[in-house]
């Protein structure tokens, strides 16, 4: 059934723990054979956003994915190992990064493949409601069956990076940041992602999330390791991502893509998210440190420019770069997809450091996410920390009522 989600409870990355509670998870929807024959070549798309290891919490933990691929190579299918991470779409970004994830060193042990095709395809989807024409990932293109291993983990754009937020991967390295300045509010950033989902529902077929460590305070790469203690998995990325948000306190209700996902078909109202295992409200973290999406909406062009920056600085979240510490390493520069980011040296000289636009700057966090150095903050106006502190009092009277 579509709303069925497995939610089983794993405390720890001990290998056997996991491919236990990995082949729970799949056997409660219907085993691994349900999903994959004998001879087709699978595609694990993991969550490789940047070079991390395992312990920052920020990529698919190898376990994981070590887990899944097993099970898949016992039915006699071929294991790839795939993604694109936010810079560069080659073999000499990529392999770094597949090293220092431990996915180089399960591959070896257990003869699956890294991707090293770093070819694009020009997808085309007729009845897109975002986008019909689109790039994506050549392996993903030429694979008989996607398995979309995610890792749960907060993120300053859209509230939550899972199931449906790991599908952007499929868009090559930099072609990512054109989408950012194309789709710049979160309704329709969501609904491309929702188109993405759409493209690729034929071979698209598990969606199975990494929660035994996810990532809280601002996600998806400057944020810090928190245990949950959980895999969680589902054939559909909506419902699975519903139940994440319950898990780290995060209200699905108010997730931008929530109202994209009944629109589009992929949550039937009338149709509750089935959970198979465990039960939700065993392990919600309630402390979890979440982030509210940054709804970010242009204002009217008759409004005078200063006005308009002074009001969003206000009412949004924004990034914000410490030009004293900034290592000058012109990656915010060179990804921002609006280009309003400027290199310049400070009053005294020395290299060009990062500086801001607000009055172009989008709010997609692109600079935060992709900051080697972790540089990038983000900081909250005023009238949106006064917004969002009445919601937190209101969620905690509503947890206090129900205990």
């Amino acid at each position: 059934m579509k709303n069925d989600v497995a939610l089983i409870k794993c405390e720890d990355y001990l290998q056997s723990n996991v491919d236990k509670a990995v082949t729970e998870a799949i056997a409660k929807l219907g085993g691994i054979d349900t999903f994959v024959k004998k001879g087709q070549n699978v595609v694990l798309k993991v969550n490789l956003v940047s070079k991390a290891t395992p312990e920052k919490a920020t990529t698919t933990h190898p376990s994981v994915v070590e887990a899944v691929g097993k099970l898949v190579k016992n039915t006699g299918a071929n294991v790839i190992i795939a993604d694109s991470a936010g810079g560069p779409y080659n073999e000499s970004s990529m392999s770094g990064i597949y090293k220092a994830s431990g996915m180089t060193e399960i591959a070896e042990r257990n003869g699956f493949k890294l991707n090293d095709n770093y070819d694009s395809f020009h997808a085309e989807l007729p009845q897109g409601k975002i986008s019909q024409k689109f790039e994506i990932l050549d392996v993903l293109e030429k694979a008989d069956v996607i398995i979309n291993l995610t890792k749960l983990k907060t993120h300053c754009f859209t509230g939550m990076s899972n199931a449906v937020k790991n599908m952007f991967g499929a868009i090559p390295g930099l072609i990512k940041v054109e989408m950012h300045g194309q789709y710049k509010t979160l309704s329709v950033f969501g609904g491309f992602l929702f188109d993405i989902q759409e493209y690729f529902k034929d071979k698209l077929v598990l969606h199975l999330t990494d929660a035994i460590v996810g990532m809280e305070g601002p996600g998806p790469t400057s944020g810090t390791p928190r245990k949950i203690g959980a895999i969680i998995a589902g054939s559909n990325p909506a419902y699975v991502d519903f139940v994440a948000s319950c898990l780290i306190n995060l209200d699905p209700y108010k997730l931008p893509f929530y109202n994209v996902a009944l629109e589009r078909g992929f949550i039937d109202k009338n149709l509750p998210v089935n959970v198979l295992g465990e039960k939700v409200e065993d392990l919600i973290v309630k402390d979890y440190k979440t982030v509210q999406a940054n709804e970010f909406t242009p204002f009217a062009k008759s409004m005078p420019k200063w006005l308009q920056a002074q009001i969003q600085k206000l009412t949004t979240r924004r990034p914000y770069v410490n030009r004293n510490k900034c290592k000058g390493c012109k990656k915010c520069f060179e990804h921002c997809p609006v280009k309003a980011i400027t290199m310049i040296p400070n009053k005294k000289g020395g290299i060009p450091k990062a500086k801001i636009d607000y009055n172009k700057c989008i709010r997609c966090f692109c600079c935060q996410e992709l900051c080697p150095f972790q540089l990038v903050q983000v900081k909250s106006g005023v009238i949106y920390k006064i917004i969002h502190r009445k919601d937190k009092n209101e969620n905690k009277m509503k947890s206090m009522n129900k205990n």
